[in-house]
C-alpha cells in the first residue's frame, strides 16, 4: 500500500513557516524590523520568523526547533509547510 502523496521536503522560506504556524493558529505579534513574533492562544511559548530564512530544509535545526517549540508533529509540520 501506498503512503499518500510525497511531501516535500523543501526548501522552504519564511514565507512557508509562516503559512505553517497561522495554519496551526499561531498569531502573528510585532517582533522587529527583521523578525516576527508569534505566540498561540492555548500552547506555551513563542517563535520568532526571521525574514532572511529562505532554503529551509526538512531537517534544519530551525524546523526541528519549531518542532519542540511550537509543539508541532514533525509530520505535522511538513504537511503544513506543504499547504
Amino acid at each position: 500500500m501506498g503512503r499518500g502523496p510525497q511531501l516535500k521536503r523543501g526548501p522552504f522560506a519564511a514565507k512557508d513557516v509562516k503559512k505553517a504556524l497561522k495554519a496551526d493558529g499561531w498569531v502573528s505579534k510585532s517582533g522587529g524590523k527583521h523578525q516576527t513574533v508569534w505566540t498561540h492562544p492555548v500552547k506555551p511559548g513563542k517563535f520568532a520568523v526571521s525574514e532572511s530564512w529562505t532554503a529551509l530544509r526538512a531537517w534544519d535545526p530551525i524546523l526541528k526547533g519549531m518542532v519542540r517549540t511550537c509543539g508541532i508533529d514533525k509530520d505535522r509540520l511538513l504537511q503544513l509547510l506543504n499547504g
